[in-house]
């Protein structure tokens, strides 16, 4: 329980950034900001699921990464009351996400069940995008940053709740889309948004990926046993004596 409100602390600092956004969007534009808003608010609630569900290693650094960008917004945002309850709530979740409470409950090594981390790395990419060119689109067209930085969340969620179309989606579609139309975005929201879209296309054509989304299915062989073999508690439950006759 205690770690459940813990880590609870990232999704109110990223709510109060969102509202700090949307009351004063200076020095970013409304479509970097909003792009902002929307991958703090991701970020965290996967982050934030991923610890109490699973206890995952990505999920914690994800919530780190979450963090960093919260940072990054205090130090470019001007200052003001919003400001000043925002910055709280960050520190009480970075202090909170790094306290033994938090860490102790976070495995140690991956899952032996889970999806390996090539698998797992694409949608981690995704969710990020929106805050990464929200910080670096300040200079481009408002449409084409908006376009990539929402796709980029659906297809994460496409792909982690496999639906039909989400490998497609995270193999070649959002990579053609968002380096289609990285040259309306500025020089470095572009170059972020080219390096984004080959790293999630190359990282999610690993055949481990596909067979992390199509698990490989195998035909069972049914062999028969012979009665005398057989434990008797399965025998009395089949009602069955030990020469395989009915009781």
């Amino acid at each position: 329980m205690r770690t459940a409100f813990a880590v609870a602390s990232i999704q109110l600092a990223a709510l109060a950034w969102t509202l700090a956004i949307l009351v004063d969007t200076s020095p970013l534009e409304t479509a970097p900001a909003l792009l902002v808003g929307l991958g703090l608010l991701a970020m965290s609630t996967v982050a934030m699921v991923g610890m109490i569900a699973v206890g995952g290693r990505w999920a914690h650094r994800l919530g780190l990464i979450a963090i960093a960008s919260m940072v990054a917004l205090a130090i470019i945002r001007p200052i003001d009351l919003f400001w000043g309850v925002a910055v709280g709530l960050t520190a009480l979740s970075s202090m909170a996400l790094l306290s033994p409470v938090v860490t102790r409950s976070i495995r140690r090594l991956p899952s032996a069940s889970g999806p390996p981390p090539r698998a797992i790395t694409p949608p981690l990419i995704l969710l990020a995008t929106p805050a990464v060119l929200g910080f670096l689109g300040n200079a481009a067209a408002p449409w084409a940053l908006l376009v990539v930085g929402i796709a980029a969340p659906n297809v994460a969620w496409l792909y982690s709740r496999v639906l039909p179309g989400g490998l497609l989606a995270i193999r070649m579609i959002w990579p053609a889309l968002a380096i289609a139309l990285a040259p309306w975005m500025g020089w470095w929201a572009g170059t972020a948004s080219v390096v984004m879209a080959a790293a999630v296309a190359v990282l999610s054509w690993h055949k481990s990926v596909k067979a992390s989304y199509h698990p490989p299915r195998e035909v069972g062989t049914a062999y028969p046993i012979p009665p005398e073999l057989t434990p008797k508690e399965v025998l009395d439950a089949a009602e069955i004596d030990d020469r395989g006759r009915r009781k």
